[in-house]
């Protein structure tokens, strides 16, 4: 998607970490940004993710989405 030019970031626990840093230096985007959740978010209620999932939108999906976003023809 980056390279069509649609802001990308990769949503992930931290238990994959490591994992998701080398498939994307794999994959050849080694820089392509990444938001990371605490590990076991499917054992949290919704209002326990919550603030999680605000604050990252907010503070961290968005503003690494339009950084990377070029406009389309």
């Amino acid at each position: 998607m980056r390279k069509r030019g649609l802001g990308t970031v990769v949503l992930i626990t931290e238990a994959f970490e490591e994992l998701a840093k080398a498939t994307l230096a794999s994959r050849g985007v080694p820089d392509l940004p990444m938001v990371i959740f605490p590990h076991q978010t499917e054992v949290m209620t919704t209002e326990e993710l919550r603030p999680y999932v605000e604050l990252a939108v907010d503070h961290e999906i968005v503003p690494l989405i339009e950084a990377v976003r070029e406009p389309l023809a």
